[in-house]
């Protein structure tokens, strides 16, 4: 008969694998429980970093477990952001770049904030130099606005008070039906198409010139027409408009 040999059980190799699986496991779980200690936001124009870090409350939640689909849909529920593009790196930061809409301006017959893309949003007081849609305006007319209105540069939107839908009548007939009125902070009022509307975009070297012409002075910048001629006069909108306190 032969002897069976006894296996020996190495301990040695048993404790180095248990410690081999417990570091992974540890560096595993300190991984996953990483927390984002930046948020680095890059793209806004309107909404202020601090207001969308308060807004999407991610520092100190786990950067793996936190997936870049979730802080995307959150960001599109805000309204204002149409895209997002989101990366993070596993030190930490999270890198957010946003696409916002254009703001256009205020509706005041909807109460609601007119975008770029066409769609309105509620009005939270978070937006500064956004004018306003004082009157009513027919829907195609309106349509025809907000295309056009796109084209105007924001630092340009800002600019603006208050825009009046104003078309332009002769003899109790309507020769502009797309003719509106800007009420400016500075004071001037200008009327503009749709079909000039882009001209806007100059409206501070014009009134520079104008100044640098005729001085210091208010009054009606007239944008309408398709003619390269900017006519500008002293007018009874600036007038009425100084006595009623509102310049």
């Amino acid at each position: 008969m032969t002897k069976k040999k006894k296996r020996r059980i190495k301990f040695g190799g048993i404790l180095v694998l248990i410690l081999s699986i417990y570091l992974v496991g540890t560096i595993f779980y300190l991984v996953w429980k990483m927390p984002i200690k930046r948020v680095i936001i890059e793209g806004n124009f309107y909404l202020k970093d601090n207001y969308l870090k308060d807004y999407l409350d991610l520092e100190g939640k786990s950067i793996i477990s936190t997936s870049k689909s979730s802080i995307k849909n959150k960001l599109l529920e805000q309204g204002l952001i149409s895209d997002a593009t989101i990366k993070k790196n596993y030190l930490g930061t999270l890198y957010i770049n946003i696409k916002e809409d254009k703001i256009l301006f205020y509706n005041l017959n909807t109460k609601k904030i007119v975008l770029s893309s066409g769609k309105e949003i509620d009005n939270n007081n978070e937006y500064l130099g956004v004018p306003t849609l004082i009157n009513y305006v027919p829907d195609t007319i309106l349509d025809e606005l907000i295309n056009k209105f796109n084209r105007i540069d924001r630092e340009n939107i800002t600019l603006i008070s208050e825009i009046e839908y104003s078309p332009s009548i002769i003899n109790e007939k309507i020769v502009d039906e797309n003719r509106f009125l800007f009420r400016m902070n500075d004071g001037n009022v200008v009327y503009i198409n749709t079909i000039n509307i882009e001209k806007f975009n100059n409206y501070l070297e014009i009134y520079e010139a104008l100044i640098n012409k005729n001085g210091d002075i208010r009054g009606c910048l007239y944008l309408d027409s398709n003619s390269d001629n900017k006519h500008f006069n002293v007018c009874d909108e600036v007038k009425n408009r100084g006595s009623n306190g509102t310049s």
